[in-house]
């Protein structure tokens, strides 16, 4: 209920930023296509929430509206709040009615690990292609580059730790730091034990399953950007295309250390798209809309907690 009311609240402080006049004005720009942006986002959100069943179903049985429900929600909290991580506790919360606290937390750490992976994976691969197709100025050639090295870096360290044992491996390290008594050490080792023995599953047969879902659930969102790319009246060329789905989407996570990412997003958005081939207008105008793209995805999150609510009460 503290989430729905905040998230509620996120949403309303979106709005306001955007604007109602500037929410149709984008919508009537793109016209008849935001619905299939829509309905294309909202088969993304399936493949997350069928590749969180699957890091569900690596260790116990439960029914998919239910991950689908979890999913959802921690999608509506993530899009209206900074860093775009704060519903991933409330995914956990919401798992943790049906399941062990083990299996719920594990479940959500794999989904994040998987979506890491494939996020990594594309811009690695894509960044590269970009900047060989395009004379970028320096500044921005090693600026990304810094990014894309950093980002493969923290990927690779949390995969090794994964599957050392990341929770203990932490616990230990704030012990040795003294941060932590060794009697509290000792007991959060004990109770993430679980946790971690579930981790080092991660690549069994569901996992891979998983990785499916998450690969499934980037080309949706891909198509989603390129469908709004064309509605918004943009001219698309490979470097253009390539430039927005692997440096935008670094533009994007950097820019969510703001809420919603005002201001940066907008600022980078006019830059990458000046660097590409386009107007620094028509870059902020994708920002803009693609803003409201988040409106959509956010709205839907919400409605489906909201239902998810009424359903667990009417269950009690």
């Amino acid at each position: 209920m503290v989430a729905f009311v905040v998230g509620v609240g996120a949403f309303a402080l979106l709005v306001h930023t955007v604007g109602w006049a500037g929410i149709e004005t984008a919508i009537a720009h793109v016209g008849i296509s935001f619905v299939a942006i829509a309905l294309i986002d909202l088969g993304s959100m399936f493949c997350d929430a069928a590749e969180l069943y699957c890091f569900v179903r690596t260790q116990q049985h439960l029914g998919f509206w239910r991950v689908f429900a979890a999913q959802a929600s921690g999608l509506a909290i993530n899009r209206l709040t900074p860093t775009n991580s704060f519903g991933e506790p409330l995914k956990v919360t919401i798992l943790m009615e049906d399941i062990p606290e083990a299996t719920a937390v594990s479940a959500v750490l794999m989904f994040n690990l998987s979506t890491m992976l494939v996020a990594t994976t594309t811009i690695v691969i894509g960044v590269p292609l970009t900047i060989l197709m395009l004379d970028l100025p320096m500044e921005l050639q090693l600026a990304v580059c810094t990014a894309v090295v950093g980002l493969v870096a923290i990927v690779v360290t949390v995969l090794v730790i994964v599957r050392r044992g990341a929770l203990g491996a932490a616990i230990g390290a704030l012990r040795r730091m003294r941060i932590l008594s060794a009697e509290r050490a000792e007991r959060w080792v004990a109770r993430s034990a679980g946790i971690d023995a579930n981790l080092r599953r991660y690549g069994d047969t569901w996992s891979r399953r998983g990785l499916a879902f998450a690969a499934g659930s980037r080309v949706c969102s891909w198509i989603g950007t390129i469908v709004l790319l064309r509605a918004a009246g943009i001219e698309l060329t490979l470097p253009l295309v390539l430039g927005v789905l692997t440096v935008g989407q670094l533009l994007m996570w950097l820019s969510n250390i703001i809420p919603f990412g005002i201001g940066l997003y907008d600022s980078g958005s006019y830059a990458l798209y000046g660097a590409l081939g386009a107007s620094g207008a028509e870059g902020m105008g994708f920002a803009m809309v693609n803003r409201v793209r988040t409106c959509v995805l956010a709205l839907i999150g919400l409605s489906v907690m909201f239902v998810a609510g009424i359903a667990k009460r009417r269950r009690t």
